[in-house]
């Protein structure tokens, strides 16, 4: 989202986010005791200046942060980055001390399809939604808001996201970096094959090759692995291999899109866990690619299993990512028969695919009233019979 708006938006986030960390579907009986430490893996929400986990206010002070386990600094926690580490629960909110943000995908784009809102990195398609934020990089943590069809084949990205059960990837955040800012290349995935002798194994679609890395852990098939090095065709040389292992008997924050959802067995893949949510309160409904948040305790070592206590559904669906033009402004006028919006004399057409977002949440049509401040992204080359490009998202700020 732009900064303009976002700043909008910082004092009614600030006051959702405490209000909502003051109460909840459950009783406070059941909420964890505040001050307690507590393992937070997956999205950041909120905007820049007013950063939030799971609806609580985000306090990143003086944590210490490192982006694939190299070293970091607390601005680079942006909306739609996604966090892995250790933090205190405050009457104030969470309180980081100390997190890895963590990229899918960091690699050249070899293709882009923008009617699909997907393109492909090392090899992994990327979907893009509405929520995905994407933006340019550069001097000094400045960063400007980017759609879909400003990225180009060759550009360098770093992907944040969640990877499904298919194997693609759905990005909640795309940072396109300036030249001269190109690492490694980086990926995550899943360990099988493993050869000892040969020094190598298979992940993310690569026969990766480690015999010159360093290994932070215990390669074994079955492991999820951070990887980075060079790509070259399907074969990967690796430079450093992280084994990831989630957290064990602590309690647990988390917070994304969802994927494997099995509702038979009442489990889902969230970050590095499988999420058993057979005795957790829901509130929504979950569907496959379901961006929720999480709250439980881990298993003990050598499982992945979380126990979920608490599901919650904040966006069921993240819309249609395919958008070419943002406009932030003042509603001027709105037709619900037509379902048009316009901001001064621009106007935009709606359908029910369109998503709207009030609050950091879901909303409807009926949410956007004149006078209101909207951010809206749309696709220029799908027009109405009038001409008017179409929505995929608005954002309702306060009249």
């Amino acid at each position: 989202m732009s900064k303009v708006f976002q700043q909008m938006l910082i004092a009614g986030l600030a006051a959702l986010a405490v209000a909502c960390s003051s109460g909840s579907a459950s009783s406070a009986s059941s909420q964890p005791t505040p001050s307690a430490s507590v393992k937070v893996a997956g999205l950041v929400s909120g905007t820049t200046g007013a950063l939030s986990f799971n609806r609580q206010p985000m306090l990143t002070g003086s944590a210490t942060v490192t982006v694939n386990s190299q070293p970091g600094t607390t601005a680079q926690i942006q909306p739609g980055t996604v966090i892995q580490g250790t933090a205190t629960r405050t009457s104030q909110g969470i309180q980081l001390v100390s997190v890895n943000l963590h990229h899918d995908l960091e690699g050249v784009i070899s293709s882009i399809d923008l009617t699909g809102s997907r393109f492909v990195v090392l090899g992994k398609t990327v979907l893009v939604d509405a929520l995905t934020r994407i933006v340019q990089e550069g001097p000094r943590d400045a960063q400007t808001s980017l759609t879909l069809a400003d990225l180009k084949t060759g550009d360098y990205v770093e992907v944040y996201g969640s990877e499904k059960a298919d194997g693609t990837v759905l990005a909640t955040r795309v940072e396109r970096e300036t030249a001269g800012a190109i690492d490694a290349d980086t990926f995550h995935g899943t360990v099988s094959a493993l050869d000892t002798t040969a020094k190598t194994f298979q992940a993310g679609g690569f026969l990766v090759s480690y015999g010159s890395a360093t290994v932070s852990g215990t390669l074994a098939n079955g492991v999820r692995v951070e990887v980075r090095g060079t790509a070259s065709g399907l074969s990967f040389a690796a430079v450093w291999v992280k084994i990831e292992v989630p957290e064990s008997d602590a309690e647990v924050e988390l917070s994304g899109p969802i994927s494997g959802l099995d509702t038979t067995a009442k489990t889902f893949l969230l970050m590095s866990y499988k999420v058993d949510y057979s005795a957790a309160e829901v509130e929504g409904t979950l569907v496959e690619g379901a961006q929720v948040e999480v709250e439980g305790a881990a298993g003990p070592a050598g499982t992945t299993t979380l126990m979920a206590r608490e599901v919650t559904v904040r966006f069921s669906s993240g819309g249609s990512g395919t958008s070419d033009t943002e406009k932030v402004g003042t509603v001027t006028a709105v037709d619900a028969v037509a379902r048009t919006i316009s901001l001064g004399s621009v106007t935009f057409w709606t359908d029910g695919a369109t998503l709207f977002v009030k609050g950091e949440a879901p909303a409807t049509f009926s949410a956007v009233t004149v006078g209101a401040m909207a951010e809206i992204h749309a696709l220029s080359t799908k027009t109405n019979t009038a001409g008017q490009a179409y929505a995929s998202l608005v954002v309702v700020g306060g009249s």
